[in-house]
């Protein structure tokens, strides 16, 4: 069940995530609040559109499959 949820991701959404993680960090650790939230803000919008794009992806995948 774990295995699933992991792959749910694709790998450019889970390189999104850690690299926003590390950015943001990094920035809040010098001090840096305003550029953190600016950033965190846009990769937000990114990674919410690979997933939107996922979903979109598995549902057009689906009917496919329940056409055939």
């Amino acid at each position: 069940m774990k295995k699933d949820r992991l792959l749910w991701f694709c790998t450019c959404t889970a390189l999104e995530l850690m690299t926003a993680t590390g950015v943001t960090a990094y920035l809040l650790y010098l001090g840096q609040t305003t550029i953190a939230l600016i950033s965190s803000v846009v990769f937000a919008k990114v990674i919410g559109f690979h997933f939107i794009i996922e979903l979109h992806e598995r549902l057009k995948h689906k009917k496919l499959l329940l056409k055939s």
